[in-house]
């Protein structure tokens, strides 16, 4: 029998077994709540089963074991947060239909290719960008079609045993780029969102506008990247260049031809979409306050998910030369709803941890860590989830622990935020195995990229970019709401 099987019976069997044998006193749902939390941990972690099904269990046993009502489990998988991640989606898929990502590419990789160094700078810095807004397996893929032609013909030229180790630290350099972009923006990778929806459960006064959130994402992307080439970028200065390979690139931006106008709409609506996120909450600075425009309007409610499904509606309704909408219905099956049942199923579980009353009561009996120094607690986490995540999906781990973590927070009065945010930003550091994210296995299945050579680099990064973390938070917490 192999692990993932056993796995299927343990989580159920656990889950009967801590029924039966855990009583926590003044919180008579609380061990119901840690069986089924413990079962869709198992489940989660091992993947034995479909993720979305694993999801899929509070709906079910919740009402049963008397958690909370199905009328009341049921919102947790269709609130603000999900609409931001549909309508965020959505407008991804905008840009890949009418090729509006692979311009932006072709632009910055064509005005920096003087050099291999240089052009894996362009190559990162693209691979980042995109990734702030789109899939990054989606924005992977795309740079690896550029990037592939470019290897063979440095192959052809130079030999393959020549040009072989260093390319795999090429297309490292984009895999990586792919997964620090997507820190950037909260719509950038899904545990971003798992952040946004556990701080608006427990404390929603604390929970960070787009803008407050770049503040954190975006430094931890420019460091991020520079981390990167101080590890991989040595290798690229031994790549041998000519000319020829530049012109390449020209050719193929000049073979793009002039922007079309689907392009266009979908460049205006992005840009639309992102200036509304960022302005949509007052920026006060120093006792001065710039008024967010969604404080202009008669009603209070307006939030991200509905900027994000407004940017999403234009799309549908816009048309490109020939008349054809630039979406349409096909779009919503293309939609990620494994993805979305899964984030549905992390919020229903942090709500229910939080009613409970297991949140408290795992808070009190973590206590011992309120003695442990605010910045080792951070590194510690940051560690833990980097390297949980190399072997998990991250959505999962997220998932979790941040319900786990915040609970502590509060019950031991540490700094909430600055407890989940490592844990969030950590998530998306995993780099050393082809398992732990898409981006990985999209360049290792190239088979240019030698697992020895990710698992070298990968360690690296993983244990240099714990330490940024902890840094980036600490210097950017006090932009925040709610400092302590």
């Amino acid at each position: 029998m192999n692990l993932k099987n056993i796995a299927r019976i343990a989580g159920p069997l656990v889950a009967i077994a801590i029924l039966g044998g855990v009583d926590i006193s003044g919180h008579p749902h609380a061990a119901a709540m840690l069986a089924l939390t413990t079962w869709m941990a198992i489940w989660w972690i091992s993947e034995c089963v479909p993720l979305a099904l694993t999801a899929l269990i509070p709906l079910v046993f919740f009402p049963l074991l008397g958690i909370s009502t199905g009328k009341t489990v049921a919102p947790q998988y269709v609130n603000s947060i999900i609409f931001l991640f549909l309508g965020g989606f959505l407008i991804a898929q905008a840009m890949e239909n009418t090729g509006l990502h692979r311009r932006i590419a072709m632009n910055m990789l064509a005005r920096l290719h003087a050099s291999p160094l240089q052009l894996a700078i362009g190559f990162s810095v693209a691979t980042a960008f995109l990734s702030m807004w789109i899939s990054n397996t989606a924005t992977t893929m795309l740079m690896l079609t550029i990037a592939l032609p470019l290897l063979h013909r440095l192959m052809e030229e130079h030999g393959s045993e020549q040009i072989a180790p260093m390319a795999a630290s090429f297309l490292l350099i984009i895999a990586y780029s792919a997964n620090i972009g997507g820190m950037g923006t909260p719509v950038g990778t899904a545990p971003n969102l798992v952040f946004l929806e556990n701080i608006r459960a427990v404390a929603p006064e604390l929970a960070p506008s787009f803008l407050e959130w770049m503040m954190i994402g975006v430094p931890m992307v420019v460091i991020g990247l520079i981390v990167l080439f101080l590890v991989l970028g040595p290798k690229l200065a031994q790549l041998p260049w000519k000319s020829s390979n530049a012109d390449q690139l020209q050719k193929a931006l000049l073979g793009l031809g002039p922007m079309r106008r689907e392009e266009r709409h979908v460049a205006t609506v992005l840009s639309m979409t992102a200036l509304l996120w960022m302005s949509r909450e007052s920026i006060v600075i120093e006792g001065f306050t710039i008024p967010g425009w969604s404080s202009l309007l008669p009603y209070p409610g307006v939030d991200d998910g509905t900027v994000a499904i407004f940017g999403a509606t234009l799309l549908f309704l816009l048309r490109s030369g020939e008349g054809i909408p630039i979406l349409n219905r096909e779009s919503f099956g293309r939609l990620p709803w494994e993805i979305v049942l899964l984030l549905g199923g992390g919020f229903a579980l942090a709500s229910g941890m939080h009613h409970s009353g297991l949140s408290l009561w795992v808070g009190d009996q973590l206590g011992f860590l309120a003695g442990v120094p605010l910045v080792l607690m951070m590194l510690g986490i940051a560690l833990t989830i980097t390297f949980l995540t190399e072997i998990t999906s991250n959505t999962a781990t997220t998932q979790v622990m941040l319900p786990i973590l915040a609970a502590t927070a509060l019950s031991n009065e540490m700094d909430l935020m600055m407890m989940l945010i490592p844990a969030t930003l950590a998530a998306s550091c995993a780099f050393m195995l082809p398992v732990a994210t898409p981006p990985n296995a999209v360049v290792f299945g190239s088979n240019y990229v030698p697992m020895q050579a990710m698992v070298k680099a990968g360690i690296r990064l993983n244990l240099i970019m714990a330490f940024v973390i902890v840094a980036i938070v600490s210097l950017t917490r006090p932009m925040l709401p709610g400092v302590i």
